[in-house]
């Protein structure tokens, strides 16, 4: 009789046992399949100062030349233009003042011959030249850089120039300029010129070292839509920068 009883009441705890287990079963496990699974995480840069290819600093130079950008035009002198473009001065003192920028970033001591359009009075290409390379010496330039733009009848023109006296560490500068502007490809090199500086008034007097850069033609639509383009106007002033320290430093 002891043994029947004992068996009930073992069968019984049985059953509970096995009720308690489905019901973990139903219950638990799910719960525990849910927890187990992996949360994807994206990082998530919090940082609003995080350095780019563009604010990374381009190096210091060692000389601190004194050098004069010149930015072609100014005043009454529209340069080319056209009806809806910007005038060809404004877009030289753009450009021009990103050059600046770079170049006071890599400690250079950077004057100008203008920074708006009150410094040049003349609209004579050699009046205006001669007032520039006075402007330079009075600021106690060592080198003078002058940003100017082409234009031409032939609208499939493009491209850019290089024009300087014919001195080796000029022609080397020149060519280093080259190498930067190519390797952003925004428009083709056309050349450069050492050997007719006597045809441009900015180049006539030797005793300044400078060189005139025709960074490309304002009535090619590319070259004028690049040339116009805030991030191509950064990246070739970048580039004149950095050719500047790899051969002024």
């Amino acid at each position: 009789m002891m043994v029947k009883i004992l068996g009930g009441v073992t069968m019984k705890r049985a059953l509970w046992f096995l009720m308690a287990a489905l019901i973990m079963a139903l219950i638990v496990q799910p719960n525990l399949h849910t927890v187990s699974q992996p949360v994807i995480r994206t990082p998530v840069n919090t940082t609003t100062s995080a350095k780019t290819n563009d604010t990374i600093d381009i190096g210091i130079s060692e000389s601190k030349a004194v050098i004069c950008l010149d930015a072609g035009g100014g005043g009454i002198d529209y340069g080319y233009t056209a009806q809806d473009q910007i005038p060809e001065k404004d877009i030289n003192l753009q450009i021009v003042s990103k050059i600046g920028e770079y170049l006071s970033q890599a400690e250079y001591n950077v004057v100008y011959t203008r920074t708006d359009d009150s410094t040049i009075v003349s609209a004579n290409e050699i009046d205006s030249s001669k007032q520039r390379i006075q402007l330079a010496k009075d600021q106690n330039a060592q080198y003078l850089i002058s940003i100017h733009m082409s234009d031409d009848v032939d609208t499939t023109i493009q491209g850019y120039s290089l024009f300087t006296h014919p001195k080796e560490e000029l022609i080397d500068l020149c060519n280093g300029i080259n190498e930067k502007l190519m390797s952003i490809n925004y428009s083709r090199f056309n050349g450069l010129d050492s050997d007719h500086y006597e045809n441009f008034p900015i180049l006539m007097d030797q005793s300044i070292p400078t060189i005139m850069i025709e960074l490309g033609y304002l009535t090619n639509a590319e070259d004028y839509s690049n040339l116009t383009n805030e991030e191509y106007q950064d990246r070739i002033a970048r580039s004149i920068a950095e050719a500047i320290l790899a051969q002024i430093n």
